[in-house]
């Protein structure tokens, strides 16, 4: 008794920020830190284990792999690439001279004397088996000595859970994964022993288009596996308004697998108009390598595949990509070549307007074909059936027309004679209440679903997003605000060239006196906001009714997340 009493006594009282553990995790990076801290731990959400001996092997890359191209798309994206550059060329910088363009044959002629400088051997060092007992977590995973036949493993691919046939790719795989990977950075980057998680609480990011059996495994995970006090679930879109400090928006996250889009008001993200397409963040840099071979790159050894190269590449495009017309001409570019035991190579090239062509992608998608075809835009899925839950979608779905019909049928027989208390246990009790149902989980309509299969680009996906708005007025106030986040939002210039493209496309009758695209809100990291909207949210006295506890959890399982989750379940 005096235990229940405890735990009731603390339910009530306010979350303190310092017991709130906020976890985002992505297809490349896993952002986790105390709701007290002003910028979350950044490492690399990966795990990499020792191959068994004479055991399967299987290595998930760093960046989206390049497939083949045929003969016709090559044609294809080098076409788009030179209409792209016409584009440039066209334009006008700010004071409203003429921009002058660089050609392919410029930057390959500026780096055809390029000799890299070479320094003293590098102190890294290679992760060996010899080093680790079980695992390898986070950046050190770049690291992991590819002779030695580690399994790697990202558990997020194009931001859901990596399902795959090969070595480690079930469900109960990934889930051990994640346990390891986030028990770990809670015991070493927050300084919490595992022990002490039962008077801690997690507040998980979730993606805003997701798969209801992952996010039942993922709850157990946080609650039972690794032994929290309580927990809840925010959709990342949601998450991103609070950070930004915005009522309504039209919000657009670029992540490094997946671009996802849709339209939040009043802390709910309207499911009609969520999109997400999968290219992101890793798409440019492979586009951004292609441009640079194709203009006389002077690393020649340098091979996307490999994780160190695949990192020095993500990092020259963050560094220097833009979408900044008044720079022209070719810009110095300065990296480092580092291996361990190798002597480190410093280059001096030049670049031209292969920085602008490779983010510019974004707007035109065909040049996406190098890392892959089906990048089609998709929708939230209808929900699937849970054997835990017997009164899921489906049960109301079909009650609510069982119901509805019969009424009609009553209606048209004898309205006169209907029975007061059974028309309102089958119009009331199920019609009105479960259609709401029924309708939310069909609002995705037949003739649109081939529209989602599209592959848009970056203001398409925005303006197929808004049209699927429920109002005019609702179109209206997203069109007056696109918030731009996560990581692929860096790009200088990006809201002034996604300004022009939208002016120009938005149906008149919607046209807003100013549309604003916000990008970095309160002079913060794009990359950060979700997580720091989900550190806002976690402290609201109006959020204390989302808390799941493990007690509650282990009784009445998924059924939970239909009454508790902050979104349509």
């Amino acid at each position: 008794m005096n235990t229940s009493a405890t735990q009731e006594q603390s339910q009530s009282e306010p979350i303190q920020a310092q017991t709130c553990i906020i976890i985002h995790p992505g297809s490349k990076n896993l952002r986790i830190g105390r709701a007290s801290d002003v910028n979350p731990h950044t490492i690399l959400h990966a795990i990499a284990r020792p191959r068994r001996p004479k055991g399967p092997l299987h290595r998930d890359p760093v960046l989206i792999p390049t497939v083949v191209l045929s003969k016709e798309n090559k044609l294809q994206v080098d076409e788009t690439y030179q209409s792209m550059r016409g584009t440039l060329q066209s334009c006008l910088r700010s004071d409203g001279t003429p921009r002058p363009a660089t050609s392919t044959q410029q930057v390959a002629l500026a780096n055809k004397q390029c000799t890299p400088i070479q320094g003293s051997v590098s102190k890294l060092q290679f992760v060996t088996k010899s080093d680790v007992e079980d695992y390898v977590i986070g950046d050190q995973v770049l690291y992991a000595h590819s002779d030695d036949q580690f399994n790697v493993h990202f558990p997020f691919r194009h931001g859901d859970l990596n399902i795959h046939s090969g070595v480690g790719g079930s469900l109960s795989s990934i889930l051990a994964d994640l346990e390891t990977i986030w028990g770990h950075c809670i015991t070493n980057l927050l300084e919490i022993p595992k022990t002490e998680l039962k008077h801690y609480r997690a507040v998980l990011v979730i993606p805003d288009i997701y798969n209801r059996l992952f996010l039942k495994e993922l709850v157990g995970l946080l609650l039972i596996q690794l032994g929290f006090g309580g927990c809840f679930l925010v959709q990342d879109h949601v998450a991103a308004t609070f950070g930004a400090g915005l009522g309504a928006a039209c919000v657009v996250d670029l992540g490094d697998q997946k671009t996802s889009v849709s339209c939040v008001e009043d802390a709910l993200s309207q499911r009609a108009t969520r999109i997400r397409l999968d290219y992101g963040g890793s798409d440019i840099t492979q586009a951004f390598f292609y441009l640079l071979q194709r203009a006389g790159f002077p690393y020649k050894e340098c091979q996307p595949q490999h994780p160190l190269d695949s990192a020095l590449l993500t990092r020259i495009k963050e560094g220097y990509c833009h979408l900044n017309l008044d720079f022209c001409g070719l810009r110095d570019v300065n990296f480092v070549v580092e291996r361990p035991g190798v002597a480190t190579l410093r280059y001096h090239i030049k670049i031209g307007d292969e920085l602008l062509l490779a983010p510019l992608g974004l707007f035109n998608t065909e040049v996406f074909a190098l890392t892959g075809q089906d990048k089609r835009g998709q929708g939230q899925a209808n929900a699937s059936g849970d054997p835990e839950d017997p009164h899921d979608a489906n049960y109301l779905r079909e009650t609510s027309r069982r119901a509805h019909k019969e009424a009609l049928e009553n209606q048209s027989t004898s309205t006169a004679s209907m029975d007061p208390i059974d028309n309102s246990t089958n119009a009331g009790g199920q019609g009105e209440e479960d259609l709401v149902v029924d309708s939310l989980a069909a609002d995705a309509a037949p003739d649109d679903l081939p529209q989602q299969q599209l592959l848009y680009s970056l203001d398409q996906a925005i303006l197929h997003s808004i049209e699927r708005c429920s109002s005019d007025e609702m179109k209206r106030r997203m069109y007056s605000c696109i918030l731009l986040v996560g990581g692929g939002a860096k790009f200088e210039g990006l809201s002034t060239w996604l300004h022009n493209r939208l002016l120009l496309q938005i149906p008149f009758q919607f046209r807003p006196e100013q549309t604003e695209i916000i990008v970095g809100p309160k002079e913060m990291d794009p990359s950060m906001v979700a997580w720091k909207g989900a550190a806002i949210m976690s402290c609201l006295e109006s959020a204390q009714e989302l808390w799941i506890r493990p007690t509650e959890w282990k009784k009445i399982g998924v059924r939970l997340l239909r009454e508790r989750a902050p979104f349509y379940w």
